[in-house]
C-alpha cells in the first residue's frame, strides 16, 4: 500500500470532479482526463474512489475490472442526527463521513443506505442519522472513514457546529490530509488528539485527488464556478485556496 492513499473522486459526485470513469481508448487529448487512465498508465493494483452519489459505481466496476484494477468504492455520505428532523438546525449537527464497500454484500447495503438517505432523509441533499446506519451495519462488508474535509472534527474545530459522533457500532479510519491550506494544521492536531488512543483508531495519510495536474486547477475551479453560479473573481467555494488536491501532488507525495 502506498504511504499516502490517493482517494480519486469523479464527475458523478454532483460537479466536485473533472475526473471521469472514461476507459483509457476513449480519454480525447484535449477531453478531461480519466481515473482509469491515470491508473492504467501508472500500473496501480487498485484505486479507491469516493464518490458522493453510487451513481458511477457500475461504470467504474466494469472499467477497473477490464484494465485488472482492484475497485474499493466509497461513498461520502451526511449523516444527520434525525432522519426525521429537517431543519436549520439539524444542519450545523451534520457532516460528512465515507463508508467504504468490501464485498459484494457490501455494496448492497450500500445501496440500500444511499437509497434511505436519498428518499427518507433528504433536506437539501441525501442524509441517514446513525440509527439508521447501525441496522444497515455489519463490519464484514463495510468500513467508516472520517474524511479530513468537512467531518465531525473539521466542523468542531473551526465552526460554531456541534457535531456528535456515535461510533461505538465499528472502528472508524481516519484520513488525515495535507493540502497546505490555512487550517490543516488545526484540523490535523484535532484530529491526533481525537485518535491517540491508537488501539482504537487507525489513522492513514491520504490526498484528495479531484483533477490530474496542477496546472488543471484553473479549469477545475472555473467548472467549479459554473456549477456555483459564481466567478473566478469571486468563487464563493470553500477549500478553493490550493491547487494540491490532484493527482500530480499525490505523486510527489508518495515518491518523497
Amino acid at each position: 500500500m502506498s504511504k499516502v492513499l490517493p482517494l480519486f473522486k469523479s464527475q458523478y459526485s454532483l460537479g466536485r470532479s473533472i475526473l471521469t470513469l472514461e476507459k483509457s481508448e476513449n480519454v480525447e487529448d484535449n477531453g478531461p482526463d480519466s481515473i482509469v487512465d491515470i491508473v492504467q498508465k501508472n500500473d496501480m493494483k487498485e484505486a479507491l474512489v469516493v464518490d458522493d452519489s453510487m451513481t458511477g459505481f457500475l461504470e467504474a466496476y466494469k472499467n477497473f475490472q477490464d484494465v485488472k484494477t482492484k475497485l474499493i468504492f466509497g461513498l461520502r455520505l451526511t449523516i444527520c442526527p434525525e432522519l426525521e428532523e429537517k431543519s436549520e438546525e439539524s444542519i450545523k449537527k451534520s457532516c460528512k463521513y465515507i463508508i467504504l464497500s468490501k464485498n459484494t454484500e457490501g455494496y448492497k447495503r450500500l445501496i440500500k443506505i444511499s437509497s434511505t438517505a436519498a428518499k427518507e432523509g433528504f433536506y437539501y441533499h441525501p442524509r441517514i442519522d446513525f440509527k439508521t446506519l447501525k441496522d444497515n451495519w455489519d463490519n464484514k462488508d463495510l468500513i467508516l472513514a472520517v474524511p479530513f474535509y468537512d467531518s465531525f472534527i473539521f466542523y468542531n474545530c473551526l465552526t460554531t457546529n456541534i457535531c456528535v459522533p456515535e461510533l461505538d457500532f465499528t472502528e472508524p479510519v481516519f484520513f488525515e490530509e495535507d493540502n497546505d491550506l490555512p487550517f490543516d494544521d488545526i484540523v490535523s492536531s484535532a484530529m491526533k488528539d481525537f485518535t491517540k488512543d491508537g488501539s482504537k483508531y487507525n489513522t492513514l495519510k491520504a490526498q484528495s485527488i479531484y483533477y490530474k495536474n496542477r496546472q488543471d486547477f484553473k479549469a477545475y475551479l472555473t467548472f467549479r464556478c459554473v456549477n456555483n453560479r459564481s466567478t473566478l473573481d469571486k468563487p464563493q467555494l470553500d477549500h478553493m485556496g490550493s491547487d494540491g488536491f490532484c493527482f500530480e501532488s499525490w505523486e510527489g507525495k508518495n515518491n518523497e
